[in-house]
């Protein structure tokens, strides 16, 4: 028995390695298309880009294999849509195949933690705990099961981190390009890295200058990272007023503090005390203990009290006692490990809103190590009594999460995932040829106060040619493409007619007198219907 709970006995190795590859396979591939209950308006966005640059090298607004694709008024960053086009040139226009190089990606980042911190630490416990932490992270098993940008990057970061350290041992030029081609790509995964990237590229190179016995070696990586993200920096100078998010999300555009800085009577450094302070409450909530174990994962309803946070609440103990007793496992890398974990949150505070877990998603490297060093040195330090009960606690806190994330999660939020508008594509597909036009409402959740984006899931979905929504129109009234009209019904105005579907929100139920035959429902997970389907009634 006490051999079993000793991290020096072998068996012990490979019942955690295919323990965190069961878990890493089961929670990031298992109903990947059930799980989150639809593709977001985000994943939608990115999947059907990828099927128009597939079939036609440009995206779904008409430009030609473009670095920046636009989305919802903003712009996302390449890299995620063009690795989808393989997946759904073998998988077909699935939620799956939208999904799975976000799943693939998140997997790997588990394996190259798990690279790192053995290259920091050459400790073989150490590293598969750090692997196996970040296995169960709640959030990063929600971000790899989502064409979440974010994820896609954090791989490419955290594999130039590790390609770095081997670098300085290895010496060798494939290794050290490789190193600076993995950060490049991280911009190209996500907007948050164009600053954050850099950064810790240059937090490298100052705490191992010592390390670097061949500096010409790394300045042709430099020069290649440059010459990688050129395109990137022409494309954002080109498009300046709209190629990213950072116009419309910086800190600045916070009402609360706008109307500060727009105020006259407040001087300069005033107002720079006021940005500072907004700067700094905001960064604070990051390293929140009840958000980042308790609150920060929202899979129940809002003021449900049993919600989930970024890790599983056992490890906050680990979390403050693994912060202490860094040095003791890393040494001279203990800096790094601090810079890192400080530094995460510094862009996602930049930025308005809540707390947002995609732009802070790179804090799961730190905490993941941190928490590890801190059940590591627990392991060590205790009987098998408190070892049992430890497996215990975690154990029962995973299935918990686990029967919230599979069960209650799509039931409590398919709506705000615009569930129905695929099973409306579904139904559509096989019938297409049986209507003239297809209406749809775009309006959805209470009172209708959302709108959708059929016109986006429905081609999807459909397997429409994109050219057909290449050539589509809109205007004040709504889009209109092939034989969709995407626009608001209002049955005192329309004019029915035979062979038109009419689909609609559950509300927008039309008068009896209407002639219309209701010929479908879709319904909720939770069985609420969320769309009718309607077609004219023929008196024969």
């Amino acid at each position: 028995m006490k051999k079993l709970f000793s991290m020096d006995f072998k068996l012990d190795f490979r019942i955690l390695i295919m323990l965190i590859v069961s878990l890493t396979i089961l929670t990031r591939f298992l109903y990947l298309n059930l799980v989150p209950p639809h593709l977001s308006n985000d994943e939608i966005s990115i999947a059907y880009d990828a099927y128009s640059v597939s079939k036609t090298l440009r995206d779904g607004h008409n430009r030609f294999l473009p670095l920046s694709f636009q989305s919802h008024n903003t712009y996302k960053a390449p890299l995620t849509a063009y690795l989808t086009i393989p997946t759904i040139s073998i998988f077909g226009n699935t939620d799956f195949a939208a999904r799975a190089p976000s799943a693939l990606l998140g997997s790997l980042t588990i394996l190259i933690l798990g690279l790192l911190v053995f290259e920091l630490t050459k400790n073989k416990s150490l590293s598969l705990l750090s692997s196996f932490a970040l296995s169960i992270s709640p959030i990063h098993i929600l971000a790899s099961r989502m064409a979440y940008e974010a994820n896609i990057a954090l791989f490419f970061f955290t594999s130039g981190i590790y390609l770095f350290f081997l670098s300085l041992k290895k010496n060798n030029v494939v290794i050290i390009l490789l190193t600076f081609i993995s950060f490049a790509l991280s911009l190209y995964g996500y907007h948050a890295e164009w600053v954050f990237t850099p950064f810790i590229i240059g937090v490298l190179l100052i705490l191992n200058r010592k390390q670097i016995t061949n500096r010409k070696l790394y300045f042709l990586g430099i020069i290649l990272f440059l010459i990688l993200i050129t395109p990137l920096i022409l494309d954002s100078i080109n498009n300046l007023q709209n190629t990213t998010r950072a116009g419309t999300e910086n800190i600045l555009k916070e009402p609360y503090l706008a109307k500060k800085l727009e105020d006259p009577s407040f001087l300069f450094w005033q107002k720079l005390a006021f940005i500072l302070q907004a700067i700094w409450e905001k960064y604070s909530l990051y390293f929140n203990l009840s958000y980042l174990f308790f609150t920060g994962y929202n899979l129940l309803p809002q003021g449900d009290p049993f919600q989930i946070g970024v890790f599983l609440f056992p490890f906050l103990p680990f979390f403050i006692f693994g912060i202490i007793k860094t040095r003791l496992l890393f040494k001279e890398q203990t800096k790094f490990i601090y810079t890192l974990l400080i530094t995460t949150p510094i862009t996602a505070s930049l930025t308005t809103g809540p707390q947002s877990t995609s732009r802070n998603l790179i804090t799961v490297i730190p905490i993941s190590i941190i928490c590890s060093i801190g059940i590591l040195i627990f392991w060590r330090s205790v009987n098998i009594i408190w070892k049992i009960i430890f497996i215990i606690v975690l154990t029962v806190s995973f299935i918990f999460f686990l029967a919230v994330f599979y069960y209650h999660f799509p039931k409590d939020h398919a709506e705000g995932f615009q569930y129905g508008y695929k099973q409306m594509a579904l139904f559509i597909k096989p019938k297409y040829k049986e209507f003239k036009q297809i209406i749809i409402d775009p309006r959805f959740g209470p009172g209708n106060i959302y709108s959708g984006l059929p016109s986006v899931y429905i081609p999807y979905n459909t397997n429409l040619d994109p050219q057909r929504i290449l050539e589509s129109k809109s205007n004040r009234e709504g889009t209109f493409f092939d034989k969709y009209q995407i626009r608001e019904i209002s049955w005192e105005r329309e004019n029915i007619a035979e062979a038109i579907l009419y689909i609609v929100p559950a509300s927008n139920i039309p008068p009896a007198q209407s002639q219309l035959k209701k010929i479908h429902t879709i319904t909720l997970p939770n069985l609420t219907p969320a769309f009718y389907l309607y077609i004219m009634e023929i008196n024969e």
